[in-house]
């Protein structure tokens, strides 16, 4: 008996051969190798619908004594895309530059706005029961702001997903079924 299960999504450069344990898990007996089965998939960059009954005649070709049992969902997708050279570092400190100008602008926008430098003063006072300078409280306030900042861009103690990752996935998920769904049916671009 050998079990398969198609994967959600396989990302693979063009002309790249695929094997079986690349697109789909595969719970066998090791000795028949199914995991280094060749898999016919397409070599065009895109994004192409791999079928899992192609997948189970493959595998009954190879191994016709044997039963498959398909868990799971009936096809999954193929992404073929060109390897890109990793980002230089000069387009990410360019990046990290505008966030930072584009924050303190924005900082000192609603400072500005909100009158907020008046406000720390009277709350210096409050607490101090007299005047004192403006930095015994814009300093705590500067550091408190950047350090939230980093926190939540996973700068510092990065634990887990953070929220920028799960909105990117959700993201992605939403523009790979608007690719699928906008693939023509007609076997165009949907091969197997």
């Amino acid at each position: 008996m050998i079990y398969l299960r198609m994967r959600d999504q396989v990302t693979a450069p063009p002309r790249q051969p695929l094997r079986l344990g690349d697109v789909a898990d595969v719970l066998a007996d090791a000795a028949l190798g199914l995991t280094d089965l060749a898999v016919d998939t397409p070599d065009a960059v895109g994004v192409w619908k791999l079928d899992a009954m192609a997948l189970v005649r493959t595998i009954q070709g190879r191994c016709p004594a044997e039963s498959v049992v398909l868990l799971g969902a009936a096809f999954g997708v193929l992404v073929r895309r060109p390897v890109t050279a990793k980002p230089a570092v000069w387009r990410g400190a360019l990046a990290f530059a505008l966030l930072f100008v584009g924050s303190a602008m924005a900082m000192l926008w609603f400072r500005a706005d909100a009158n907020l430098t008046q406000v720390q003063r009277e709350l210096a006072r409050l607490l101090a029961g007299q005047p004192v300078g403006d930095w015994w409280m814009a300093i705590p306030y500067a550091l408190g702001v950047g350090s939230g900042a980093a926190l939540f861009y996973g700068l510092i103690g990065r634990r887990g997903v953070l929220p920028p990752d799960s909105k990117l996935a959700e993201y992605r998920k939403q523009a790979q079924k608007q690719q699928l769904h906008g693939a023509p049916a007609d076997g165009g671009r949907a091969g197997g």
